[in-house]
């Protein structure tokens, strides 16, 4: 089975090393400001797509790991690739095609390389920075975050990227979140119960998976060496190779963390926030539901132990009680008119054994079994005694 997927940096990766400083400020200022970080090690281990479309659970909306199903949420897409998830979305199936941008180009399908020559060849002096940005930001869209099999750019996103200004308003982390989803679905299915299926073909951006990979299961099982201050978080693990092994090993041990921990820097983004309020659990709550459960295993305790102590208190005041029931026979033993007979007419309805040391019940010494004795009723060995 060979899996394959179109999520690549090729292209941008390319551009980012061409960018002139107006060009740079100019695409600082958008909400995918962190595409001029990408470059070719921007890459997902091979073997990484099989073991996540085989655990992928659908009706769950995430992976089994060991006895429980860990989430692929909308705070991962959030975090991973700072994207915002909440706001007005995109159909990318419509195909309007009224856009400035997509003026530039022929007619009929337009491919990502199509893109990307057009802006090796465009003219900072003479053409405008604003539509350079809204091609670059185009490019990398196509090719990184909503990639498909044919490398086709959707009509739609032409129309998006014209207005700069309300680039920000759209929710791109839910766009694409279903995309890669959708795919995933599919794959998994293929993987499962298509036995004749050679190869499967993923698309979206598949990259995501393995971000996802980093914060949920290899940070249980390896340490790594780079700085996870960065932010959305792409950018500390890009760098970072995965390697057969560790997803091997990571994966055999069975062991993830379920929730994803948001740190103070990160909620210093407004977009962050609002994920986090929808779909997250800051470090300091993940703190306070600990404390909570900790608080609530101690009244446990507290509460067993305080049971314990009034049945232990119970019990002292039944050997007290007996205590001084055998100091009162034995007064009675030492009478000058005790007549030697030790019947008593109250039956208190308790049993005991010979050999019990709490009943201090004098006995033959020469009888070895335990002989159970009716204090309310007379007893073999009370007849042995008067013989």
């Amino acid at each position: 089975m060979f899996f394959r997927h179109s999520c690549k940096a090729k292209y941008v990766g390319s551009l980012n090393e061409k960018l002139s400083v107006k060009q740079r400020e100019s695409i600082a200022r958008t909400p995918f400001w962190w595409f001029m970080s990408l470059n070719h090690s921007v890459k997902i281990s091979r073997n990484l797509l099989p073991v996540l479309c085989y655990r992928w659970v659908e009706r769950r909306g995430g992976f089994a790991i060991g006895r429980e199903v860990v989430e692929f949420n909308l705070l991962d897409v959030c975090l991973g690739l700072g994207l915002r998830v909440l706001g007005e979305k995109i159909d990318i199936s419509d195909d309007d095609e009224d856009s400035d941008c997509r003026k530039l180009f022929s007619s009929g399908k337009v491919h990502v390389k199509r893109i990307y020559e057009f802006l090796l060849e465009y003219d900072n002096d003479s053409g405008s920075i604003e539509l350079f940005t809204s091609l670059y930001i185009l490019l990398g869209i196509s090719e990184f975050l909503l990639p498909n099999r044919d490398g086709i750019v959707f009509p739609k996103i032409f129309k998006v990227v014209d207005d700069l200004k309300s680039i920000g308003k759209y929710n791109w982390g839910n766009l694409v979140y279903d995309y890669l989803v959708s795919s995933l679905c599919s794959a998994s299915r293929a993987l499962k119960y298509e036995s004749n299926t050679s190869h499967i073909h993923l698309f979206g951006c598949v990259y995501m998976l393995q971000l996802w990979s980093f914060d949920h299961i290899f940070v249980c099982n390896a340490t790594f060496n780079c700085d996870k201050s960065k932010f959305p978080r792409l950018l500390h693990w890009m760098k970072i190779k995965v390697g057969d092994k560790l997803v091997k090993t990571s994966f055999d041990k069975e062991l993830a963390i379920n929730e994803v921990v948001v740190c103070n820097e990160e909620l210093g983004y407004e977009f962050v926030r609002e994920a986090f309020q929808t779909f997250g659990t800051s470090y300091n709550r993940s703190i306070d539901k600990e404390n909570e459960e900790l608080k609530r295993l101690v009244e446990n305790e507290e509460r067993e132990i305080a049971e314990l102590e009034a049945v232990l208190c119970h019990l002292e005041d039944m050997v007290a009680k007996k205590e001084e029931h055998n100091r009162t026979e034995g007064d009675g033993k030492d009478d000058p008119h005790y007549d030697g007979n030790d019947e008593e007419e109250v039956d208190v309805g308790v049993h005991y054994t010979v050999n019990d040391p709490a009943s201090d019940v004098e006995g033959d010494d020469s009888a070895g079994d335990d002989v159970e004795v009716d204090v309310g009723k007379e007893s073999n060995m009370y007849d042995r005694m008067k013989s």
